[in-house]
């Protein structure tokens, strides 16, 4: 059955432009439209849609109410906000009811890459044991509100590293996570930073960029914490791959924008740790005694449990936001790198190693004993376990920025 995209807007030009671009790049999608909320759920009663693409203002209706009971009513349906909308206090309160954020006027091969994204995140959901477990975790987060504030200043051509670190420097907690990572020894500077815009001109806004996604999702968990749920441990391994994966990175030569797609999936490989605990506590917990009883890794004990892993669940959360596609490939397969099709040297397999690595601890620097969770096997069939040893040696030299 082809995939079925449903349109809302109150504008009856938009449909003629949307239909007209999309017919021409996507010929098999299944395009429905409607000009107001009731007759887009009418839409929705009558056939599954997998991808609405939604207007926030319609007269005479409430565009956040209705994008409030598509995620109870239709939660498997992917959510993209298509809007002209610029006050900042409708918006907001939009953020968590929709998956993904396109500005208009569109440019139509990004809305239709955007779409056909949301269409492989729903191809995720063949494996039926992934499926069953979203569908009990019901409707996943939305993008963090301080991530979309954040890229809206990065659209400014003009934006300085001020100007961000004003925004960062306006939450103590964002600022404190920051300047405790540049100050590690990770970045080797022979002194303390302690201004937020110095910190973002070290680090370079892609790098800025992650560590607020990363802060931002961890902080929208914040109640697992008073359910006894410890969230900086969770924290501080995803800021310790992330560097490590950085300095993997820089060895093996990668160009700046590969390193920084490194530093950003291992920010956020775990990610799909946190709905699991959030909203499947009982299932949680089982799985860490599992782990403790049989002295295995997280992902055996999920899939033993479960029949999927919290990596599956981070992939699917990160495709419904529209991430890059290797950090989508980064959750996925962090833990069983040789499930990944081809050979391929790049962040994902750099995310699998500095995942090790971080675990490893003390262990990283005995280089005689192996490291757990490292797919020796797979990195010796790619060429690439000579390296291991070098890399080994430069991440033992340093500390986690994030433990202390």
């Amino acid at each position: 059955m082809p995939p079925v995209v449903l349109f809302v807007d109150a504008e009856k030009f938009v449909h003629k432009a949307l239909r007209r671009s999309l017919r021409n790049l996507q010929p098999d999608w299944t395009l429905r439209f409607a000009t107001d909320p009731p007759a887009a759920l009418a839409v929705m009663a009558r056939e599954p849609v997998d991808v609405l693409v939604s207007e926030l203002v319609f007269p005479g209706y409430d565009g956040v109410d209705f994008l409030r009971t598509v995620r109870e009513r239709h939660p498997a349906a992917v959510r993209i906000l298509l809007s002209g909308y610029a006050d900042r206090n409708i918006l907001v309160q939009s953020v968590d009811l929709a998956h993904q954020f396109l500005a208009k006027p569109w440019e139509d091969a990004t809305l239709a890459a955007t779409i056909d994204r949301a269409f492989l995140v729903k191809r995720l959901l063949d494996h039926r044991p992934l499926k069953e477990l979203i569908g009990r975790i019901g409707a996943l987060p939305s993008l963090p509100a301080r991530h979309l504030s954040l890229m809206a200043a990065l659209r400014d051509p003009e934006v300085t590293f001020e100007a961000v670190g004003e925004q960062v420097a306006a939450d103590l907690g964002l600022a404190t996570r920051l300047l405790k990572l540049v100050n590690s020894s990770y970045f080797g500077l022979a002194q303390q930073v302690s201004s937020p815009a110095k910190a973002v001109s070290l680090l370079g806004l892609d790098l800025v960029q992650a560590i607020v996604l990363a802060a931002g999702t961890f902080d929208q968990f914040t109640a697992l914490q008073r359910r006894g749920l410890a969230i900086a441990p969770m924290w501080a391994h995803a800021g310790r791959t992330a560097a490590l994966a950085r300095i993997i990175a820089q060895a093996a030569g990668l160009d700046r924008a590969g390193l920084e797609a490194a530093f950003m999936a291992g920010m956020l490989h775990d990610v799909g740790k946190l709905p699991l605990a959030a909203h499947l506590p009982a299932e949680f917990e089982a799985v860490t005694r599992y782990m403790q009883v049989h002295g295995c890794d997280m992902a055996t004990a999920e899939n033993q449990l479960l029949g999927t892993t919290h990596a599956a669940v981070g992939a699917y959360l990160f495709g419904l936001w529209g991430l890059p596609d290797i950090i989508i490939a980064a959750a996925a397969f962090h833990h069983q790198i040789a499930l990944r099709s081809g050979q391929t040297f790049d962040g994902v397999l750099i995310v699998h190693v500095a995942n090790a690595f971080a675990h490893a601890g003390p262990l990283l620097s005995d280089l005689a004993r192996p490291v757990p969770g490292l797919d020796d096997a797979y990195l010796a069939r790619i060429g690439m376990a000579s390296r291991i040893a070098q890399w080994r040696t430069l991440c033992a030299r340093r500390t986690s920025p994030l433990e202390k």
